[in-house]
């Protein structure tokens, strides 16, 4: 019994032992916690005073944001504002855009209507351009055949007319000159030929035409030149010649022309020495030159 008492007793203070180990060990757990607790109470404290100061710092910038975002809100209602009034200002000008493009479509398509109108026109224009053209090859040729045929014509014209206007005027013919030394009474000398003795030349011709001349009073004129081709003894008056020009002329009489041959005569006296020389006579008809002479003296 007692033995079995001991045993008990054993196991009852080997369970003491234990509780107290178990408590002993409760006691230090709870110390060790308590010391950590501690340290980390005192930690969590100084994060606590951090994290407050972040908090209040975050609530100012939150403040902030609010303050930017409703500026933004502000400018984004405007810029909605503005877009609003652009789309109304595109849509307008969109609509006005489609309404000049109708138009320069109806315009275009009008205007195509017309080109092609034009070019159908001028299509056949162009068939009647090549028709015209090809009469007026024809024409011309026909018109430079019948001008050149009234070319020849007309100089054939031309020739008959000159050839009838020269039929119509007079001519001179025989054209005779004579030169005299005056010496005394039947002891004159005729063509004498040094100039220093010639007194007095004699001009003498026949005037007549064909039967194409008129007939009536017709003036000669005597037109005798010197050798330096001055006219000698010029009259005081002048006469027109055929050229239009007026001239002077040496001697002049009129004749009644009838169909028949006038003789003429002029005298031409030298009342100063002759200079040596050729002596050109010229007689008109008219103003017509019909003929010339020369008298060479020595």
């Amino acid at each position: 019994m007692n033995t079995e008492r001991g045993q008990t007793l054993d196991r009852q203070s080997n369970t003491q032992r234990i509780a107290i180990i178990i408590l002993a060990l409760l006691l230090l757990v709870s110390i060790i916690g308590n010391v950590i607790y501690m340290g980390r109470s005192s930690r969590l404290g100084d994060e606590k005073q951090q994290l407050l100061t972040e908090r209040t710092q975050l609530q100012q910038l939150n403040s902030q944001l609010n303050e930017t975002i409703d500026a933004r809100d502000a400018d984004i209602q405007q810029l909605n504002t503005q877009i609003s009034e652009m789309e109304e200002q595109h849509a307008a000008t969109i609509a006005d855009k489609d309404a000049r493009i109708a138009s320069l479509n109806r315009r275009a398509n009008t205007r195509a209507s017309e080109l092609e109108a034009e070019q159908t026109a001028h299509k056949e224009l162009k068939e009647q351009h090549q028709e015209l053209t090809e009469l007026f090859e024809t024409l011309n040729k026909e018109y430079q055949d019948l001008h050149q045929e009234f070319t020849m014509l007309q100089q054939t014209h031309n020739q008959l007319l000159a050839k009838s206007q020269e039929a119509e005027g007079l001519n001179v013919y025989n054209i005779c000159t004579l030169t005299k030394w005056e010496r005394w009474i039947c002891a004159d000398r005729y063509n004498v030929t040094q100039a220093r003795r010639v007194n007095t030349t004699f001009i003498g011709f026949e005037v007549d035409g064909s039967i194409f001349a008129t007939a009536g009073n017709k003036n000669i004129h005597l037109i005798m030149y010197d050798p330096t081709g001055n006219v000698m003894y010029p009259e005081q008056d002048i006469f027109d010649a055929e050229d239009g020009s007026q001239m002077s002329y040496t001697m002049m009489q009129q004749i009644n022309y009838n169909h028949a041959p006038v003789g003429v005569e002029f005298t031409v006296i030298h009342p100063e020495r002759l200079d040596p020389g050729s002596y050109q006579i010229e007689i008109y008809v008219d103003g017509k030159l019909s003929r010339s002479s020369e008298i060479l003296l020595d």
